[in-house]
């Protein structure tokens, strides 16, 4: 029997590795990581060798589906394609024309690769209501940096002294990103890891902090205010190149060892030797900050904001060996990439309303061009400052919500929702039309990744009558009969005017079975923004925002990166210890991998992990059923005993279906800055099950 091998990728998360994908008539019976690619380095990580359960599943979306019981019962009926087309035109067209194209919210979970198309769909149909997961992920890092400095960065551990990894954890999310590190660890490189886990590149490091959960704002201004102290900052670049250094010294000067050593719970001792590392050298560090792990708090994205300072302070942005700006500069915007954002805004409506959020978070408002989902529930039963009649969703994901039972109170609410996902979800049993997509083996995408580019033609036919996303998101745009040529010239259409700054076509694109790399791309030159000066309202690193200076006082926020608590209110008493939700394990991400059988053998059941002394002080032992508490529900569970994890804290993963830990964090624990739901801090109980 001949075995094709076809190059592919594995999209189950956003990584979009390289796979060598073994197919047997029409099959896929093996996967392999590909040799040479420039993203994933050949490796690949158990997700994506799981690739073909997750393929095969049983659960599978066969066929469009027409809801027949009430909401969220999970009965339906098979329809045609042209039957749900003709629906969803005829119900979203009827809105728009009674109540407004706003009266559409249209909403993306995961994946991230059509989101281009899927946005200028949104604005062809006439609104801005376009949001995405991102309203709980990466978002709110991306937000901090453009507050910053106008641009997002990335850490040049290539060539620099000391690698502050600060919530950094390759060995579960990244898979192959830990290699550098370890070849330069021979080499000399420090490594300072700041996490209040004990995780497996934590223990390869020199030096590890453990906060306590959420407090990284305080230890990063205390980092700030010795650096300054002892005449370890860079004046040069300060003046030259910081608004309001002298504001922002001021108050990181609240930030002494005593008070650090109380918020944080990190010893003095420690805190010494870790300023003493990073005052050594200072003139060449680089700093990596993990998204969720730091924005997840309602201080997240203040956080964020106050770690990323010490670059500036120190000299180390837009530095060989620091920080280093992604984009943003005259040389990075005229280098050849593709046009993604001239796509998107090509249709932007004029004259509509405000976005979803836009009242309640006026800062993602100004930054983001999307809606902040965290205000999608209550916008929907408030019905201000207008109507929503209808969500049209791909990949809407439940859990992903804090307090999601308030979210599917709203579904039950809505006049028209449509879902489309791969397997037949929990947002799926409340939709009324579902429509089945395909993997990303079944399924053409054109891909961009630095200095390469790559259109990856489907390994095998799409299953069932399942579509692409972006193949149903073309044929939907004739059904509504938008106004848009290139949209309804089908997804062809769309990388033609994606590709046209950099000189390939997809004729080119289709020779090569791996990516291209683009000609006459220039990589950013570090320091050509510092030249050009800095994509902020004053042109330099903005320690004192004026772009959140001139938001309205009322909201309160503050234009220095300050410090406040980032616990709930609730009763200390009754809940003595700190739930952080989110973490990740190697086998998981989010609720994509959790029917997978040989994987589910990795985490079978939902554990809260403990630290052994807080059990023993409340008489509990390991895999006994435990109660895990806050102030929005309960969660019945079993004890993990660990000493992963620091005392007075307790830590679980997201997305078991038996035990959503998010059901359990309220719907309104937000970061008012971006809205980012805070799952890393809330305060909780955990007391042992009798059973009688």
């Amino acid at each position: 029997m001949r075995t094709e091998i076809k190059k592919t990728y594995c999209s189950i998360c956003s990584r979009n590795c390289g796979i060598d994908a073994h197919v047997e008539n029409g099959k896929i019976v093996r996967v392999e990581p590909t040799k040479g690619h420039p993203a994933s380095c050949g490796y690949i990580c158990v997700k994506a060798y799981a690739s073909r359960a997750y393929i095969y599943r049983d659960d599978r979306i066969k066929t469009p589906l027409r809801r027949t019981g009430k909401r969220g019962e999970g009965k339906f009926k098979r329809i045609s394609w042209e039957e749900a087309y003709a629906e969803i035109a005829e119900r979203l067209n009827g809105f728009k024309a009674q109540f407004g194209p706003d009266s559409v919210a249209f909403y993306t979970g995961y994946s991230k690769w059509y989101r281009a198309v899927f946005h200028r769909f949104v604005h062809s149909f006439g609104t801005l209501n376009y949001g995405t997961e991102s309203s709980s992920c990466h978002k709110s890092a991306w937000m901090a940096d453009l507050i910053n400095s106008g641009t997002y960065n990335r850490p040049d551990i290539t060539n620099t002294e000391l690698f502050i990894a600060w919530a950094y954890n390759p060995y579960y999310n990244g898979n192959y990103a830990n290699i550098a590190v370890d070849s330069l660890q021979e080499k000399g490189l420090k490594v300072m890891t700041i996490d209040p886990r004990v995780t497996p590149f934590a223990q390869q490091s020199d030096i590890h902090l453990r906060p306590k959960p959420g407090t990284d704002g305080a230890l990063a201004l205390f980092f700030a205010n010795y650096l300054i102290s002892h005449g370890k900052i860079d004046h040069e670049y300060i003046e030259n190149h910081v608004h309001g250094f002298e504001q922002y010294a001021a108050y990181a000067k609240n930030f002494h060892i005593t008070n650090t050593a109380r918020l944080t719970g990190i010893p003095e001792n420690d805190l010494l030797k870790a300023s003493e590392l990073l005052a050594s050298h200072a003139g060449c560090f680089a700093i990596h900050e993990s998204n969720a792990p730091l924005s997840h708090h309602r201080n997240g994205f203040q956080n964020y904001r106050a770690i990323m300072a010490l670059s500036a302070i120190t000299g180390n942005f837009d530095r060989p060996g620091g920080n280093i700006p992604t984009a943003y500069s005259q040389e990075a915007l005229n280098r050849n990439t593709l046009a993604d954002e001239e796509f998107i805004h090509a249709a932007r409506p004029q004259n509509t309303k405000a976005k979803i959020g836009s009242a309640r978070f006026p800062l993602w408002s100004e930054i983001v061009d999307e809606f902040q989902a965290m205000d999608m529930a209550r916008h929907i039963l408030e019905g201000t400052p207008y109507p929503i009649k209808a969500v049209f969703s791909l990949g809407m994901n439940i859990s992903m919500f804090p307090g999601n039972d308030y979210l599917l109170e709203a579904l039950k609410h809505i006049d028209f929702f449509v879902n489309t996902d791969i397997f037949l979800t929990k947002a799926c049993h409340y939709a009324d039309i579902v429509l089945p997509a395909c993997t990303s083996f079944e399924r053409s995408e054109l891909q961009s990744f630095g200095a390469f580019v790559r259109y990856v033609e489907p390994a095998i036919r799409p299953l069932y009558e399942s579509k692409s996303d972006v193949d149903i998101l073309c044929e939907l745009a004739r059904a509504l009969d938008l106004h848009d040529d290139i949209l309804k010239g089908g997804y062809e259409q769309c990388c033609k005017y994606l590709l046209k700054n950099i000189g390939l076509t997809l004729a080119d694109l289709r020779l090569s079975p791996l990516p291209v790399r683009i000609p006459g791309f220039i990589p950013y030159q570090p320091g050509s923004n510092t030249r050009s000066g800095y994509n902020t309202p004053t042109g330099k690193y903005e320690l004192y925002s004026e772009t959140i200076a001139a938001i309205d006082k009322r909201y309160g926020l503050d234009p220095l990166p300050t410090y406040k608590p980032s616990l709930d209110e609730g009763d200390e008493k009754r809940f003595p210890l700190t739930l952080t939700a989110g973490g990740r394990l190697p086998g998981r991400f989010h609720s994509r991998l959790n029917a997978v059988k040989w994987l589910k053998v990795l985490s079978p059941y939902a554990v809260v992990d403990i630290n052994p002394k807080d059990a023993r002080r409340l008489h509990i032992r390991h895999n006994d059923a435990v109660e895990l508490e806050t102030v929005s529900g309960s969660l019945r569970l079993k004890a993990n005993l660990t000493h992963i994890v620091p005392e007075n804290a307790v830590f679980m993963y997201q997305d078991y279906p038996e035990a959503d830990v998010n059901r359990i964090i309220p719907a309104d624990h937000l970061d008012p800055y971006s809205g980012f739901p805070g799952y890393r801090t809330l305060r909780c109980a955990v007391r042992k099950v009798t059973t009688k």
